[in-house]
């Protein structure tokens, strides 16, 4: 919680403290038609919920910290050990006390139901949720980040247009206002775009490539266990689980979750 509320309070520090020291890199205007405009621009492009999803996924990610694939892999093991000695009623009375949402939902699904093709059949729905959500994400980020230099050159061309009409109406007065127009607006969307925009959008990707491997894993064991294939891979469950992981990712094509920006 701590670093949501940090971060906003550092930033805004900077901001404050390069006003006092640079004013000439603020211009009032210029922030309004930049940030503004693609702000605006967003966010008639896409809907509250899904505007909502990702003002959520960013608190998550100021928020949380990442689990490895390697621990959940661990988590996974001492799970499949507790269910060779005690049964499904292990599995019931670890479920409270399971952080990842995508397992306890899994190891809930193994204790309320006992159809595989149904158990197989809900995670993959879950886990599809989570793909398209996080393709939303992306595609919201990249709009955004897009649009700020675009509102940049646009505020160029006003700041151009004004410059003009002051140089032919003989205003020597309104040039220098005209002028940073031009120049700030086109400063402040390469800003926004390249060091506050970019470097969320590949974090937020990078974890949810990194999640969506972790739930394919999850999911692979919950069907598993369905099965009850648990005691052939008990000795070495956590190999298994990374070898299974190797092979997901190399046939899988991430089309909710693309590797590129």
């Amino acid at each position: 919680m701590w670093r949501s509320i940090l971060i906003p309070l550092t930033i805004a520090l900077l901001v404050c403290i390069g006003l006092v020291l640079r004013p000439e890199f603020f211009d009032a205007m210029s922030l309004l038609l930049t940030l503004g405009g693609a702000v605006a621009v967003t966010g008639f492009s896409y809907s509250k919920s899904q505007l909502r999803g990702l003002w959520n996924a960013v608190a998550e990610l100021l928020d949380g910290e990442s689990v490895s694939t390697d621990a959940h892999a661990h988590e996974l093991r001492r799970l499949t050990e507790l269910f060779r000695l005690h049964g499904i009623r292990a599995l019931e009375n670890q479920e409270r006390y399971l952080k990842d949402g995508f397992l306890r939902y899994g190891v809930g699904l193994l204790v309320d139901l006992h159809n595989e093709e149904k158990i197989r059949l809900r995670l993959e729905h879950r886990l599809a949720h989570f793909a398209a959500g996080a393709e939303i994400n992306r595609q919201i980020l990249s709009t955004f980040g897009k649009l700020l230099p675009s509102f940049g050159l646009i505020g160029t061309l006003i700041g151009m247009v004004l410059l003009l009409s002051r140089l032919s109406a003989l205003d020597p007065k309104g040039l220098p206002s005209a002028l940073g127009l031009a120049v700030l607006t086109t400063l402040y969307g390469a800003i926004f775009a390249n060091v506050v925009v970019a470097p969320i959008l590949a974090r937020l990707q990078s974890v949810a490539v990194e999640r969506e491997s972790s739930m394919l894993l999850t999911r692979d064991w919950i069907v598993m266990i369905a099965r009850g294939e648990s005691a052939m891979i008990a000795d070495n469950v956590g190999a298994y689980l990374r070898e299974r992981q190797t092979d997901k990712l190399e046939e899988w094509a991430p089309a909710g979750v693309p590797a590129q920006r």
